[in-house]
């Protein structure tokens, strides 16, 4: 059984209920809606086959739903435009009739952009220089030339650009993924925490407007693409839920001989935290064409693991590859076999997480007895998923099993490393805890009569504070 979790970019190769339920067979933990491409009535379908699928085979599969953010794209380009080395071009809104202007999506263009800076398309695969800036339109040569593809992403990393993290069509969007019921928002181009706080002001706006307050609120995931987020982290963590490092833009935007190690960073950042960080992009990158992954890319999916991020992400390769399910299980075997080598094991698993004197001494003990008695499972209630998450940043061998009543908590929870979330009634005491949970361990084939467990939680039983309680029992 895997612990790192697996999040799949759901598109046009992998929209059908068939494949949905092939993706979550597979080991998919968590559902990406990119609401950069498809429209409304496809993410409600998709989200709609996702959801059967998790309740089919009994995986709380979290949706989470990746808005756009001030990212600037190529319009309809017509035909099959080669840029070549040194050619004179014009970016700009196009008017009907017009074939010598690129189309890009920037209404205003000219009014950010300055002569010198540089303009890369497609994650830098054509890069231009910009030698005039007009109100509407600007004049570039090409650097490094290619294809234009519809639709590419454009960066601009020279540019300062004063707008807000959230656009027009960012907020219309939110409201519908809210309507719809996802659980997690990604959240693209964040500068800095207040980019976090203004999105939480509009969800929880939205989830009033359409009554969607549950337990546990809508989570936000920062996704860290540019200088100044990668500056910014802790500071931007501290407010959002957990990391995605988004490592297509950031090589673009910054040298790409610094990914490796920021990625390393913020991989310990959130582990220090006990929130959960997202390693995205390229993963499995060959796979949209072929069957069979690089020997870069496993060595790639294999050394995020061994650093402890939570979850690895497919992008294209599910979206738009020929393979999405083959990819989701090489992606699963590639966990596994890092996992089983001990490579990944935490040699000091002392509570790094800033919190109650008492939660600490809890968390670290339970560990501890864990390994001692040699027990099966650790099973902790969480009403917030915050125990199960402390838990996991110290990685025990054994898996964690976190019962909460609330569905969203539970979903939510899976993006964690290692933790199995599962759905029980809020208990009165003790005893009604372990002896429910008992029946889903057996169910679940976990763990046999006079197996050891570990059993966390908080007394009174049922309501939300302090861990301060840690037991061994027996599985009877």
């Amino acid at each position: 059984m895997k612990r790192t979790k697996i999040v799949v970019t759901i598109g046009p190769a992998c929209r059908s209920r068939k494949l949905i339920n092939q993706l979550v067979k597979s080991g998919m933990n968590c559902a990406r809606l990119n609401f950069s491409h498809g429209s409304y009535a496809e993410h409600r379908q998709m989200y709609q086959a996702i959801r059967a699928a998790g309740k089919k085979y009994n995986e709380p599969v979290l949706i989470m739903q990746d808005l756009q953010g001030p990212k600037f794209r190529l319009g309809e380009v017509v035909g099959a435009v080669v840029l070549r080395a040194g050619k004179k071009v014009v970016l700009g809104f196009v008017a009907a009739g017009d074939h010598e202007t690129i189309p890009i999506d920037f209404f205003g263009i000219g009014k950010c952009l300055r002569v010198g800076e540089r303009i890369l398309i497609d994650d830098g695969k054509i890069s231009l220089k910009i030698t005039k800036v007009l109100k509407d339109k600007i004049s570039a040569t090409v650097v490094e030339g290619g294809l234009l593809r519809p639709r590419a992403g454009v960066n601009l990393p020279d540019s300062r650009l004063d707008m807000s993290v959230l656009t027009a069509k960012d907020k219309r969007d939110l409201e519908f993924g809210i309507k719809l019921g996802v659980d997690i928002i990604a959240l693209s181009f964040v500068h800095c925490a207040a980019d976090i706080k203004q999105a939480r002001i509009l969800i929880s706006k939205f989830e009033k407007k359409y009554h969607k307050i549950r337990g546990g609120e809508i989570g936000i995931i920062a996704k860290i693409e540019n200088q100044s987020a990668v500056s910014k982290a802790e500071e931007i963590l501290a407010v959002a839920d957990g990391i995605m490092v988004a490592r297509g833009d950031m090589g673009v935007e910054l040298p790409a001989a610094q990914v490796p190690i920021i990625q390393k960073r913020l991989i310990d950042f959130c582990n220090a935290a006990a929130k959960p960080v997202i390693v995205a992009t390229q993963m499995l990158d060959s796979m949209q064409e072929h069957m069979h992954p690089t020997r870069a890319e496993v060595s790639d999916i294999a050394n995020a693991v061994i650093d402890h991020t939570d979850a690895v992400m497919l992008s294209n390769e599910t979206a738009v590859g020929k393979y999405p399910a083959l990819s989701v299980r090489t992606m699963a075997e590639i966990i596994k076999v890092t996992e089983d080598s001990g490579y990944d094991d935490l040699p000091d698993f002392t509570v790094r997480k800033k919190g109650t004197a008492v939660d600490s001494a809890i968390v670290e003990l339970s560990r501890l007895l864990a390994d001692r008695v040699e027990a099966k499972v650790i099973l902790a209630a969480s009403l917030t998923g915050e125990t199960g998450r402390m838990i996991s940043h110290l990685r025990p061998e054994m898996p964690i099993l976190v019962a909460t009543h609330d569905i969203r908590i539970q979903r939510q929870l899976n993006l964690s490393w290692g933790v199995r979330p599962f759905i029980l009634p809020v208990c009165k005491s003790i005893e009604e805890l372990v002896k429910k949970s008992m029946q889903y361990i057996k169910k679940e084939k976990l763990a046999v009569k006079g197996d050891k467990m570990i059993v966390v939680a908080g007394e009174p039983v049922g309501e939300a504070g302090h861990v301060n309680l840690v037991e061994v029992r027996e599985v009877i």
